[in-house]
């Protein structure tokens, strides 16, 4: 089997997150099943125009633009028996425009929610109109999607209740495991730093627990447009904050195996990838109850949701005061997703005809 996968980034992106993590995860799994994965995506200017990866033949195109041009080109040249169309950003491959084969679309979370803020009014109204059209567009194909919320979502757009199919991420259990907490107590913000992930608020939380918690600590990891402005807000400030930018694979493993409190106040995600995360390393988090994080975080057991700023606080405190108990559920809530479960799922869908 030949399977045709369209993406806007690949694992080896500088900008690579949760959406690429699974399309690397999978697909290399899916390639050692004797199935031929084919990823056609874009380069950001500075990987190869194609390589190999774990199994995965990679092809990357210069520009979003040229990238989406070429599908019906690519389709011709790989001639696949199965395309997936991976909609990690808003705009659309329409590759049923372009071929009679069979096409998946994998459908991630509603960009119309988190848009405001980022970018200007006029632009976000076409996103949003776009993400409209997925029911003419995709009329008849099947749709996988991660969370309950994003199910429900594509059945607001439109989409058959029957054409969508949920296939949860997966975490690597052997790379994210508990490890030894610090002496000092410290809490963990890692994710993009961008308007509707609300980093910011992490130095809220630090202000108000620093009053409480002697030798407090916040650990920020991630690369954003907010950075420099968060640097800025407390350059003059006696803060014990430190701002790791965007680190490796391995070094995250064990910043967040070692953190006592994971922080999380997006405005909405497809998946709460960095919680699974955090969970699976003994770290429970205390996040805004919001689409996405809702399928992450089970309440009192690997974190908490709440629905006001002002509830975090206390949230934290008991955690800290509860350390144990939390450690060992966040770990047991991970225990329920694994890529190798995730891929399983994929390869049975490949194979339903």
């Amino acid at each position: 089997m030949r399977i045709l996968w369209f993406a806007h980034r690949d694992i080896k992106h500088p900008k690579a997150g949760g959406a690429e993590r699974t399309i690397y995860e999978v697909g290399k799994r899916l390639a050692k099943l004797n199935i031929e994965m084919n990823l056609v995506t874009v380069n950001p200017g500075n990987l190869l125009n194609y390589e190999i990866v774990d199994g995965i033949k990679t092809y990357r195109i210069k520009g979003n633009i040229k990238a989406h041009l070429s599908v019906k080109k690519m389709i011709k040249k790989i001639n696949p028996d199965i395309i997936v169309d991976d909609m990690d950003h808003a705009v659309p491959w329409c590759s049923p425009w372009f071929t009679h084969k069979r096409v998946i679309v994998f459908f991630r979370h509603l960009h119309a929610r988190s848009l405001p803020g980022q970018i200007n009014i006029f632009l976000a109204k076409i996103i949003t109109f776009i993400e409209k059209m997925y029911p003419y567009i995709y009329k008849n194909n099947i749709f996988i999607t991660e969370s309950n919320t994003s199910e429900n979502d594509l059945i607001h757009l439109g989409i058959k209740n029957e054409n969508i199919i949920r296939i949860p991420p997966g975490v690597d259990l052997n790379f994210f495991h508990p490890g030894e907490k610090t002496k000092d107590i410290q809490l963990l913000y890692f994710g993009g730093l961008r308007k509707y992930k609300r980093p910011e608020y992490a130095i809220k939380i630090y202000e108000e627990l620093d009053k409480e918690i002697k030798d407090l600590k916040l650990v920020v990891t991630g690369d954003g447009p907010l950075l420099n402005k968060m640097k800025e807000d407390i350059k003059n400030k006696n803060y014990n904050i430190d701002f790791l930018g965007k680190v490796g694979y391995n070094e995250l493993s064990k910043i967040i195996s070692e953190s006592r409190v994971n922080l999380h106040f997006s405005v909405t995600e497809g998946w709460g990838y960095s919680i699974l995360e955090s969970s699976a390393s003994g770290t429970p988090s205390v996040a805004f109850k919001v689409p996405g994080v809702v399928d992450t975080i089970k309440n009192n057991f690997n974190g908490f949701l709440v629905n006001d700023i002002n509830e975090f606080k206390n949230k934290i405190l008991y955690i800290i005061k509860n350390e144990d108990s939390f450690i060992k559920n966040s770990r047991k809530f991970a225990e329920n997703f694994t890529w190798d479960k995730t891929a399983e799922m994929w390869y049975k869908l490949l194979n339903d005809k």
